[in-house]
């Protein structure tokens, strides 16, 4: 159980260190500025699509969910795992601050579903289902398939709740090379769990009461 968790975790972060170092053009006409939010908004907005493929296509159409797909065992669990990550997923870009050429901070209110709530009562579920169905244990397909299915099932509910969304202004460091913009891999971790609304917390939080 802890080690889907893990795989979860996993999986997430590689599709936010995927974009951390996805380059993006922008027109030579356009300013430092104008170029870095470009490029940052067309990865931004392909996270919150949660679509499997376009990030794929972004990121040059190489297969970078192999990984998770050979842990996980389908396609439709990597799917159902970026619906939960991202399905609740939105930004607003603010006004970008040139700090040279070749770099540009750009400031951006991330909101997504409230994961450390989302995480407890998925935490919990889980805990009750396999009580009420002990052999599950035994049977680790079924057992995680039940484990995706309700990490959905308590990201949505949580999402819907009065207070269930959490919004975070963040700063995103880009960098121009090769003549191209990157978000730069100086980001800060604390930005790649806002924009996961705080789930790498909250999962890092529950393995570490359960004990590695």
């Amino acid at each position: 159980m802890k080690k889907i968790m893990k795989v979860t975790l996993g999986l997430t972060m590689s599709v936010l260190m995927l974009f951390a170092f996805t380059a993006c053009g922008g027109a030579a006409q356009e300013t430092p500025e104008d170029q870095a939010v470009a490029a940052l908004d067309t990865q931004l907005a392909a996270l919150k699509s949660a679509d499997r493929e376009a990030i794929q296509e972004l990121s040059g159409g190489e297969d970078a969910f192999g990984d998770a797909v050979e842990q996980l065992g389908s396609e439709e669990d990597v799917d159902s795992i970026l619906k939960s990550m991202f399905g609740h997923f939105d930004y607003t870009i603010g006004t970008p601050e040139k700090v040279d050429d070749s770099n540009v901070n750009v400031p951006v209110t991330v909101s997504n579903a409230d994961m450390q709530k989302a995480v407890d009562t998925w935490f919990s579920d889980l805990m009750a289902y396999a009580m009420q169905n002990p052999d599950i244990a035994n049977d680790e397909k079924a057992l995680q398939a039940k484990t995706i299915e309700l990490l959905q099932a308590s990201v949505d509910k949580t999402a819907e709740a009065e207070d269930g969304i959490v919004t975070n202004d963040v700063v995103f460091p880009m960098t121009l090379i090769d003549g191209k913009w990157e978000i730069s891999d100086t980001i800060d971790e604390g930005v790649l769990d806002a924009v996961l609304g705080g789930f790498m917390t909250a999962i890092n939080d529950l393995t570490g009461q359960m004990g590695e």
